[in-house]
């Protein structure tokens, strides 16, 4: 069964702007005062299984912007064709869960941040409703400049989000989820549909950087 909109939203086109990046202050500044300390998240290794997920953003021609993928379709993947962040689990090998942030966003879109990005801070760490034995923490990088993003082998494709473009998105839609067909909050952005995991984290950077209450 695939996925129904209960309630119809807008669509909009999405920009693609490279090259060096101007963020506005008052949003970053806002956004710097909820978020965590890096040093934080190492905690999370010691309480469950854990995992990081990257929140890549940049400023566009209408403001903020974050890097959104959509995975492939694969059995056995939770998230089989659901658009997300770039993350996954750590590895002991990756040393902290910045590191595990880093590698699996080089992994999954091509994206170097070491040299070409901020590291702000982190998002209060959350499971998601499938692996809820798992706890996931959110970093946020903010682009100084930003190339073409390549998509790796588990992603179908990238792209990114006008921030301010979400909210009026927002709808309702029915999903195939493992406990069955559930009807949930969503953003639709072009004819993509953000929900889940990813949805909860854009909600509330939204209300981060200003534009929710």
């Amino acid at each position: 069964m695939g996925i129904r909109l209960a309630n119809p939203v807008a669509r909009h086109n999405i920009p693609d702007v490279l090259g060096l990046l101007r963020v506005p202050e008052a949003s970053v500044d806002r956004l710097r005062k909820f978020l965590l300390p890096i040093e934080l998240a190492e905690a999370e290794l010691k309480a469950k299984p854990a995992a990081a997920v990257m929140v890549v953003l940049r400023n566009g021609n209408r403001g903020l912007e974050v890097l959104l993928a959509e995975r492939r379709k694969r059995e056995g993947d939770p998230w089989s064709g659901q658009i997300g962040l770039p993350g996954g689990r750590h590895h002991v090998e990756d040393g902290t869960l910045l590191a595990t942030a880093l590698r699996e966003t080089r992994e999954e879109v091509g994206g170097e941040l070491e040299d070409n990005a901020e590291i702000l801070g982190h998002m209060p760490p959350r499971a998601p409703g499938n692996k809820p034995e798992m706890l996931v923490v959110p970093f946020v990088a903010l682009a100084r400049t930003v190339g073409s993003p390549v998509s790796g082998p588990e992603m179908e494709s990238i792209f990114w989000v006008v921030l301010g473009d979400l909210l009026p998105t927002h709808g309702m839609a029915t999903v195939p989820t493992i406990l069955g067909e559930l009807t949930v909050p969503a953003f639709l952005y072009g004819d993509r549909l953000i929900w889940g995991f990813t949805y909860r984290i854009l909600e509330e950077l939204l209300v981060f950087v200003g534009l929710s209450a």
